[in-house]
């Protein structure tokens, strides 16, 4: 699923600004992927490590998972997902790539 997904979100990486302003079905499959990719990475953090909230960021961490470096790219990730339908278009569509790759980096590194 985690593909299936992050091919949703590329969707929006496709796309000129005003095309994704103004294109809600595109819109729609874009955050439905940034929710499923979120689900997709916390299910995988849950299996690794037992937990499902913010605070096992920190705990990847520690463990050496996750870069400390990351683990603030990682709590904004986490925002915007649980946020999504708050966040400006002209924003969302700003970090489409960062959300794909901070994503991909996380899940990747979680391979338990």
């Amino acid at each position: 699923m985690f593909w299936d997904n992050y091919r949703l979100v590329e969707l929006g990486t496709k796309v000129s600004l005003e095309e994704f302003i103004n294109n809600k079905e595109l819109k729609e499959k874009v955050k439905r992927g940034i929710r499923g990719l979120y689900e997709d990475v916390i299910n995988e953090v849950e299996r690794c490590i037992g937990k499902r909230d913010e605070e096992a960021i920190w705990d990847l961490a520690k463990s050496g998972k996750i870069s400390p470096n990351n683990i603030q790219e990682f709590l904004d990730i986490i925002s915007i997902a649980k946020n999504i339908d708050k966040i400006d278009d002209i924003i969302l569509y700003g970090m489409l790539v960062r959300i794909m790759e901070d994503l991909e980096e996380l899940y990747i590194n979680l391979r338990c």
